[in-house]
């Protein structure tokens, strides 16, 4: 007996050491994947700045070549007519005369003037452009290599991750498969949402119960301004396991599974407040929406959370990408509704 509970006792403080390295690899996978996003966006709206620069240069540039043009042509007009204010004091000419040409003159003089000014305007500005193209470009070639480095602790990641899951799959399937396991997952996640100051009701383990909660829920479906009735799915895909149905590890599902590839996003299925983002043990990247009128919605298993505690999402927001953290061997989306802490059945819920 002594030897059994020296055993158990190992195995249980391998299987804490293997999820806290799963915890900490899913969570800079999901840091990563953000740095990366905000990365790409960053690049996108300093080459749409680039853009506008080069056509700025462009249009200066022609500007100067049209300034160029008429100064030279200002300068052939009058060294061809050979009229200078000199030439035309010794022309010994009649006064009128002499006052026309000198007028003549003047407003040459004024527009060689004008053009010169606009020709230093031009040649300053086209050079202060040309520092700030220059400028941009050196801070694009510095993102696309933030951007490089990103990819590899990305690749980094995902590889220490897969070695991991390879490494601990025996134990976390036969840690799955014990109901002491169960009852502690759904106990902590059941403390969480108490934490976030809901009611939550305890789980019920018994399909008699749980069927009654159902019947109930269809007599009298509750309904908040956030969440009603007609909400979409959080993602396209088959569901794999329906609310109420058995789960091979025991108990009943207090959600819903949705197949999902990796990356897949996940969206907000109504208006609401992330109050929770974070791994948590059992449920991988867990993000929890609260949309008022005391309900939640969960979504777990996720490869990254792309919002955090906080953040205001309208419906349809992308809020995740789906993947298969927190132990699961096949990726997919674990989706809950709460009302008063108590689970509903989400297909109820869904658009038809």
């Amino acid at each position: 007996m002594r030897k059994f509970k020296s055993s158990s006792t190992k195995k249980n403080a391998e299987f804490r050491r293997a999820s806290d390295q799963l915890r900490a690899s899913e969570l800079a996978i999901s840091d990563a994947t953000r740095r990366l996003k905000d990365l790409q966006t960053a690049i996108a709206s300093g080459e749409q700045a680039l853009d506008k620069l080069d056509n700025k240069i462009s249009s200066t540039r022609q500007q100067l070549e049209r300034d160029r043009a008429a100064l030279a042509e200002q300068l052939r007009a009058q060294h061809s007519s050979n009229l200078s204010p000199w030439s035309a004091l010794l022309a010994g000419e009649d006064p009128q005369s002499l006052g026309r040409e000198l007028g003549y003159l003047s407003f040459v003089a004024d527009a060689r003037a004008k053009t010169i000014e606009r020709l230093n305007r031009g040649v300053a500005e086209l050079s202060a452009l040309q520092a700030a193209q220059s400028q941009q470009q050196q801070q694009l070639a510095t993102q696309h290599q933030e951007v490089q480095a990103e990819q590899a602790v990305l690749r980094r990641e995902r590889q220490a991750r897969a070695d991991l899951l390879a490494k601990i799959e025996g134990s976390i399937a036969a840690e799955r498969a014990e109901r002491d396991k169960l009852a502690q997952d759904e106990k902590q996640l059941g403390e969480l949402i108490e934490g976030l100051g809901q009611q939550i009701a305890k789980f019920e383990a018994d399909a008699q119960h749980a069927r009654a909660i159902r019947q109930e829920i269809l007599e009298s479906l509750p309904e908040g301004e956030g969440l009603k009735r007609g909400i979409p799915m959080p993602l396209k895909g088959s569901v794999l396991a329906r609310y109420g149905s058995s789960r091979p590890d025991g108990g009943d599902w207090r959600g819903v599974i949705i197949g999902a590839k990796p990356g897949t996003p996940v969206k907000a299925v109504a208006a609401g407040t992330v109050v929770y983002a974070t791994w948590l043990r059992g449920f991988g990247n867990l993000i929890i929406v609260d949309h008022a009128d005391e309900f939640l919605t969960v979504y777990a298993y996720n490869q990254s959370l792309l919002k955090e505690v906080g953040d205001k999402v309208k419906a349809g927001d992308v809020i995740a990408n789906a993947g298969n953290t927190g132990g699961q061997l096949d990726s997919a989306l674990y989706f809950e509704i709460r009302h008063r802490g108590k689970p509903l059945d989400p297909m109820l819920y869904f658009q038809r």
